[in-house]
């Protein structure tokens, strides 16, 4: 008798690439600066260095990106970047001060974030070729998120922070791993479906700067809540636990929304996904500039499920089921590179300097950058469906 090798469904492979990268990301976002800190590395260059990784995370989901050219290269290519991120989070063993952590901070965030476009690429891939549910299988990355971010929490409390680098390259070596398990079918062009279109082929394709100046100015809107919300709701007398339920219960919301996205959402177009987290935001970002009441905290909150992952879907659906299937690697490049990139790290260094002086009334100015959308959403967007919903 012989052995066949281990091989998933695209549903239950997806999930778990997405558990396994966004627990890592569970681990990098909220506590690589307190590992940075434990290292030496002084408040001031803390923000030196993730000012010029946000950078290269933008130039690396861009030029990574601009080079699959093919279904046939998601594979290969995300096994690639999981195994150099792995690698290059073991460089920080070594690395810890002056020119070498500037040099592998550069690197890490020019290879790692790149993974969050090619992960979507690949759903959208699967979306068109075996009818994928994207929010059952993308719903595991928010749930291993919060895992990531209470587990991290309590081992480093208990061992020390220096557990971050530790678990944080585990997590990585697991992606990598599950990387090289047979998925099948694998991703695969559609019967006579062109080679994928360069980054600037893409971009002047008619419609694709009106989509991404809306999620743009959506995705954009959330920077303040991201940089400050939990430093203002400290000020105001809330608990450091409290802040963390808060912000705990944004993302449950969120995982409830990608479990019943197919059956509450399956209907609506991109343009209806986008038109609903505008409205979205701008109650919930009104809602946190008007009053700092708990229960009207935890309303807000809840709008994180529209806010942030109804644009979110919004976008995917866009990308997935609207643009030709050889689109959507750079159209996932651009979206990641200059909505959840560029524009998040440019209204993040503007909220810095507005935040002494304005305080929480800054949520204000996010809820001003939404309102263009519904005039950019009167109008369908141009598109030609290339797959069911």
């Amino acid at each position: 008798m012989t052995l066949r090798p281990l091989a998933c469904s695209p549903p239950t492979w997806l999930a778990a690439i997405f558990a396994l990268f966004y627990f890592s990301y569970g681990i990098y976002l909220p506590y690589w600066s307190l590992w940075l800190d434990s290292v030496g590395v002084s408040a001031h260059q803390i923000g030196f260095l993730l000012g010029l990784s946000m950078l290269a995370r933008t130039l690396g989901n861009l030029l990574v990106m601009n080079q699959v050219r093919s279904a046939a290269q998601l594979l290969p290519m995300l096994r690639l970047l999981a195994w150099l991120s792995m690698l290059g989070f073991l460089g920080f063993y070594g690395a810890q001060s002056g020119l070498a952590l500037l040099l592998l901070m550069l690197l890490v965030n020019f290879f790692y974030p790149t993974l969050l476009p090619l992960n979507d690429t690949l759903a959208s891939r699967y979306i068109v070729q075996v009818q994928l549910d994207y929010g059952k299988a993308r719903l595991w990355g928010s749930v291993a998120f919060i895992l990531a971010n209470i587990l991290v929490g309590q081992v480093s409390e208990r061992f020390g922070v220096h557990w971050v680098l530790h678990l944080l390259v585990l997590a990585l070596l697991g992606l990598g791993l599950m990387s090289l398990v047979p998925v099948t079918p694998k991703p695969q062009p559609l019967a006579d479906e062109p080679a994928g279109e360069r980054l600037l082929a893409v971009w002047r394709r008619p419609g694709i700067k009106r989509f991404l100046l809306i999620v743009a100015l959506l995705q954009g809107s959330h920077a303040f809540y991201y940089g400050f919300s939990a430093l203002y709701w400290q000020q105001q007398g809330y608990a450091t636990s409290t802040i963390g339920y808060l912000w705990g219960l944004g993302v449950l919301a969120e995982i409830v929304v990608l479990a019943l996205n197919r059956r509450w959402f399956a209907r609506l177009s991109a343009r209806h996904l986008l038109a609903l987290g505008a409205a979205c935001a701008l109650v919930r970002w009104s809602m946190l500039g008007a009053t700092t009441e708990l229960g009207w905290l935890i309303v807000a909150q809840l709008l994180h499920a529209g806010s942030f992952c109804l644009s979110h879907l919004g976008a995917i659906r866009y990308i997935s089921c609207d643009l030709a299937p050889q689109v959507a690697p750079s159209a996932q490049a651009l979206y990641a590179a200059l909505a959840m990139g560029l524009m998040v790290a440019l209204l993040f260094a503007l909220s810095g300097q507005l935040y002494p002086v304005l305080a929480g009334q800054v949520f204000w100015l996010m809820a001003a950058l939404v309102l263009p959308v519904f005039w950019l959403l009167r109008r369908p967007l141009m598109a030609v469906p290339s797959c069911t919903r």
